[in-house]
């Protein structure tokens, strides 16, 4: 039987054979899987990621000796068949009948692209390949050539993991498929046949002369000249010697966007749905990440914390207008550990307690409650009882400090836990929950007055969003990893970030800010000091195991821990240093920002345009000073300034009238009159309504 004969009977058993199969669904293709592209806010690649490593390359991007390179060795007819080849068919069966075995295929271009894209390799028989075939016609009336063409040269294996001409350009020359010169085209168009037979790396010889054949096989086509030929077949393999090694860079801050990706429900219904697009659906993922920024955090906890068995150190920085976070540390190393110390929860691990870095929140809250920050406290430490049933709650001051009354103000920057103890109990555990959610901890708190000392776990982003909201004028902006996401069809989306105006007026947000100033200045943060305005405050819990600085200046809001990321370790002599905030957190916070601002335009914290007054305030009564009772210059909002005066003192007594005396040589002297004494101290905390 002749090989056309064979090829006649073949074709004709698989088109009677396809006839009893169900109908054919074209819309049955499985996706292209495309890999996926994390890059830094300007464009540095942070990671790549893929289930098949492969990008899509426009046919008009492919060079022509590539398409004629493919078309020598696969199918030279491909622009004049119906989708299968008689002639290629015929030639495979005379040569595999006289071999007695399958040595060659006749599969077309067409076939090989329906073989991939609709099969993955299910079992080779009779109904199988009939199903091929018919596939191939459909796909041939549906789609032109060049349509065809352009998918099939996107989804070949080419061996070393990379999928498409576009991604094997990549892998075996380090350069864009644009760029291919004919001997390297012809290498990658030799290697389809068997990527692993014909790796050029593991066997150059064989990869050789397979693509020295292609040459030939172009030149006999007339696809390039004797010329072009002899100087291709003169040129070596030209393969790079390793594929290019993508380590994904600042994998802490990536798996952080890959969360947030992965949270997004305008990214796909389910999040089964969200994880397929992010690893085979090629979006270009454009971050907030700032990487001067981040090599300034990770080199300021590396001056400070350098040292071996030293605590480690988390930290988190964010432009407080926008959210965007533009610095993420968490640890020393990756494959020491995947926990991520800065997102808490989110992060695989927990939050952190947060000792006096929470008494802002308190304080904002407080605020918004209409008491202002001159309103004064006893500051001693004492046992608070709480209820049948609840322990009685202790609260000491940090180093012993705090004796008489205090203003929130005065007892912010010197720390002192009994005035912030007391004000808790006033305006209640609720109060001080609701104000934290608004401005951004994410946190489950417990109704429990003790919060407002930092008891409860809180991440290092949660923190950062939340003096951020101080800064940005009581505005909470959603933090965000993310600047915005591009799909393969050049449709672009923005993180859809919750804005939130009014956590806490911007009247308030300044004056707070303004006392946060006073905490660097001369207050317990004295070793964040910069050379500029900034705000902060520092934290340390009871057994010194975790420790905080948290901080910003108009434009940058940066949060810093230290601590041992397992268990409750006190930090009671780290190099001889009892770990608080004041100490290793401060001094990261100040190198952290010196590097990140170096270069800016110092800003000061613009006075909001609120109705702000400025009076001098008694500091006994908290009421307007007079001649009788000298009074300090505070600065509050118009609506809670008091509008009465300090209490005048009391008439003075008349004198009494001289009693006669029968001796009249005998004088009675008037009796001394002194004032009563006034008030001396503000009216007593309210109770707690709940807490």
């Amino acid at each position: 039987m002749t090989g056309r004969r064979v090829a006649a009977v073949f074709v004709a058993t698989l088109a009677l054979a396809g006839c009893s199969l169900e109908p054919l669904d074209l819309a049955a293709e499985h996706p292209l899987a495309l890999r996926s592209e994390i890059r830094s806010a300007d464009g540095n690649l942070l990671a790549r990621l893929y289930r098949e490593n492969r990008i899509r390359t426009p046919l008009e991007k492919v060079p022509q000796h590539l398409v004629d390179a493919v078309l020598a060795a696969e199918d030279a007819r491909f622009f004049t068949h119906p989708g299968y080849d008689v002639r290629s068919i015929a030639r495979a069966a005379i040569i595999n009948a006289r071999e007695q075995r399958v040595v060659q295929g006749g599969s077309t271009i067409t076939q090989q692209y329906v073989k991939n894209s609709y099969f993955r390799d299910p079992p080779r028989t009779i109904e199988r390949k009939a199903r091929e075939l018919r596939l191939a016609i459909e796909v041939e009336r549906k789609y032109s050539k060049e349509e065809i063409l352009e998918r099939y040269l996107n989804t070949i294996y080419l061996g070393d993991g990379a999928y498409g001409v576009g991604t094997a350009s990549e892998v075996f020359f380090h350069k864009p498929v644009s760029r291919l010169r004919l001997h390297e085209a012809a290498l990658l168009a030799a290697m389809i046949k068997a990527p692993s037979d014909y790796d050029p790396r593991d066997r150059p010889r064989k990869a050789r002369a397979r693509r020295d054949h292609v040459i030939r096989r172009m030149e006999s086509l007339e696809m390039i000249t004797p010329d072009q030929a002899a100087a291709a077949l003169k040129r070596g393999l030209g393969v790079v010697p390793d594929p290019p090694k993508i380590a994904i860079s600042e994998p802490y801050f990536v798996e952080a966007v890959k969360r947030e990706l992965v949270r997004d429900r305008r990214l796909g219904a389910t999040a089964d749905e969200r994880s397929k697009l992010l690893w085979e659906g090629g979006i270009k993922v454009q971050t907030t990440l700032e990487p001067r920024l981040q090599a300034a955090a990770e080199a300021a906890v590396k001056q400070i914390l350098g040292e071996k068995g030293d605590p480690e150190a988390a930290v988190v920085a964010i432009r407080p207008k926008t959210g965007k976070i533009v610095a993420m540390v968490s640890g020393r190393s990756w494959k020491a550990s995947q926990v991520n110390l800065a997102l808490g929860r989110d992060g695989g691990g927990s939050g952190r307690q947060t000792g006096s870095s929470f008494k802002p929140i308190v304080a904002a809250a407080a605020m918004e409650a209409g008491i202002r920050l001159d309103e004064q406290y006893e500051s001693s430490g004492a046992v608070f009882s709480l209820g049948a049933n609840v322990d009685p709650w202790t609260v000491n001051n940090y180093e012993g400090s705090g004796r008489g009354l205090l203003p929130l103000d005065e007892a912010m920057v010197r720390s002192v836990n009994g005035v912030y103890a007391r004000l808790a109990l006033n305006i209640g555990a609720a109060a001080i929950v609701n104000q934290a959610k608004v401005m951004g901890v994410r946190a489950d708190l417990p109704l429990y007055p003790s919060i407002a000392l930092g008891s409860a776990e809180v991440s290092v982003l949660d923190m950062a969003t939340a003096y951020g909201t101080l800064a940005n004028y009581g505005v909470a902006v959603e933090p965000t990893t993310i600047e915005k996401v591009t799909f393969p069809s050049g449709e672009v989306i923005r993180p859809d970030q919750t804005v939130n105006p009014g956590t806490i007026a911007p009247g308030n947000a300044f004056l707070l800010t303004k006392v946060l100033e006073q905490v660097i200045q001369r207050g317990t943060g004295a070793a964040a000091r910069i050379d500029r305005p900034a705000a902060g405050k520092t934290g340390t819990t009871n057994n010194y195991s975790d420790a905080w600085f948290v901080g910003y200046t108009p434009d940058l809001v940066a949060a810093v821990w230290v601590g041992y990321p397992h268990g409750l370790v006190p930090m009671t002599n780290v190099r001889g240093v009892r770990v608080a905030g004041g100490t290793f957190p401060a001094a990261i916070w100040r190198e952290f920002m010196l590097d990140a601002l170096r270069g800016t335009r110092v800003k000061g914290f613009k006075i909001p345009e609120v109705d702000l007054v400025t009076l001098l305030i008694d500091p006994k009564t908290g009421l307007l000073a007079t001649t009788w009772c000298p009074g300090e210059p505070k600065t509050m909002l118009k609506q809670v300034a008091p509008t009465q005066t300090c209490p005048s003192p009391p008439p003075a007594e008349p004198e009494p009238v001289p009693t006669p005396s029968p001796t009249p040589k005998e004088k009675v002297k008037p009796k001394d009159a002194s004032p009563s004494p006034g008030p001396t101290g503000s009216p007593k905390p309210k109770p707690s309504a709940s807490g």
